[in-house]
């Protein structure tokens, strides 16, 4: 049986090279079926490439493109005159922010390849929850709601930019991995749930937790605090923290705190706090249209 396999594979072989062969003595295949032309950039293009891509190395993509999937997903790309917008609000929160915290090639050095837009909400029909944006491998991040953006209201611009400086956190730890058994010791691995949705955020504060959703594992309790604390003013946080009923509760959210701060002086050489200012003086400028 083997001794027939391989003279079926030997046979199938000699077809191809011959295959090979007819191809190599046909010098006249015709013009190609396929475009090759360099398409020109538009003004939106270049704009890209000159304030993500040339300093960066991150590419911004805006376009429908059904090799990211959502078969599953009614999806619509943005309206062009909302992506350039959407972009300036991220580089001046997130990109600004970090260069001005962590050093000029801070964000060059480490930071995701591609920004992928898309206009609508990705609304999630069995969890009843809306996702705001999805990372892939900290390669690409996709952030949904492009066109609902309301560029004046502290709250949408907040909401919008959360996916991006919550997923930084991620790759941030994919570079240098914070204490992973020391932030294990403040919340008891069974107060973690697949079904952090099912409560609301009191609850969660309560149990040490800064939102529902940081109850899903380790890691996005780590990405949730830090992103929450820079999404946030320091009179807000003090207000979060005091409003928070159970004492043991606010107890663990300010341990959690106190290792972030102590990831990012020990690992990454940045001042979290500084960050901190740097993010709310940027929010305020881009509310005031001062960028």
């Amino acid at each position: 049986m083997k001794f027939l396999n391989i003279v079926k594979s030997l046979g199938l072989l000699s077809v191809i090279s011959a295959a090979f062969i007819s191809c190599e003595n046909d010098n006249d295949l015709g013009p190609s079926i396929f475009d090759l032309t360099e398409k020109p950039k538009t003004e939106l293009d270049q704009w890209i490439y000159d304030n993500y891509t040339k300093d960066y190395n991150i590419a911004a993509t805006y376009k429908w493109n059904q090799a990211f999937g959502y078969y599953d997903k009614t999806l619509f790309p943005p309206k062009e005159e909302n992506v350039k917008p959407a972009l300036q609000m991220v580089k001046k929160i997130w990109i600004d922010s970090y260069t001005q915290a962590g050093g000029e090639d801070f964000v060059k050095k480490i930071a995701p390849r591609e920004f992928h837009l898309i206009g609508s909400y990705n609304y999630d029909p069995d969890l009843q929850t809306v996702v705001l944006g999805e990372a892939g491998g900290g390669a690409r991040i996709t952030l949904f709601n492009t066109d609902y953006v309301e560029h004046h209201d502290l709250e949408s611009i907040r909401t919008f930019v959360h996916t991006i400086q919550h997923e930084y956190v991620h790759i941030l730890n994919q570079t240098k991995d914070y204490d992973r058994v020391t932030w294990s010791k403040i919340s008891p691995g069974g107060h973690y749930t697949n079904s952090w949705y099912l409560y609301s955020d009191e609850e969660s504060n309560n149990l040490g937790f800064v939102t529902n959703y940081a109850r899903s594992n380790y890691d996005e309790d780590f990405a949730e605090t830090a992103s929450f604390v820079l999404l946030n003013t320091k009179a807000e946080w003090e207000a979060f923290l005091n409003d928070i009923s159970e004492p043991e509760g606010r107890k663990k959210i300010e341990s959690k705190v106190e290792q972030v701060v102590r990831y990012y002086k020990e690992q990454l050489k940045i001042d979290f706090w500084q960050l901190r200012d740097f993010a709310e003086q940027n929010t305020d400028d881009v509310v005031n249209d001062n960028f």
